[in-house]
């Protein structure tokens, strides 16, 4: 009787073990999501989700600004000189598609503006809001390029 307690024991063992490692399948985020999570950590001024949100190299660049951003250093830095000129900005996704590993998507901008304006000449608390499109590129759930397209003449208008 002691080689069927021991075999009855070990295919409980077993039993109760398969129960109890039930693998779920891992959550997979998906492109869109992690570039609304980009734009919310920039609407919140939150550099650390910035740093989660994009790869060790990552570039971001705004046409408009002739600005190149690579590495999350620089790219918090851009968002840091954003804060200090239009501090209450609202960035806003109106639509959005995902290809693959590519995300594009259209959205607005408003903000109340202190600096120069495009031609040089210096404004105070203006407000300005303007639209925009922008091409994310993912790697492993983390932006690996954001590329801004938008005219800055017509936030100004």
């Amino acid at each position: 009787m002691t080689k069927w307690s021991y075999v009855a024991g070990v295919l409980a063992a077993v039993t109760l073990q398969a129960c109890a490692v039930e693998k779920k399948p891992p959550v997979v985020e998906s492109g869109k999501a992690v570039v609304q999570a980009y734009v919310d950590a920039w609407n919140k001024h939150d550099s650390v989700a910035i740093d989660t949100l994009l790869t060790a190299d990552a570039i971001h660049e705004d046409f408009a600004q002739n600005f190149r951003g690579e590495g999350r250093a620089e790219i918090v830095k851009f968002m840091r000189g954003h804060l200090a000129v239009e501090p209450d900005f609202k960035w806003q996704v109106t639509n959005s598609i995902e290809e693959g590993r590519y995300v594009a998507l259209e959205w607005t901008w408003t903000a109340t503006y202190t600096g120069p304006d495009p031609t040089g000449k210096p404004v105070t608390n203006r407000r300005i809001s303007g639209r925009g499109a922008s091409f994310a590129q993912l790697e492993n759930r983390k932006i690996k390029r954001f590329s801004d397209y938008f005219d800055i003449a017509s936030l100004f208008r």
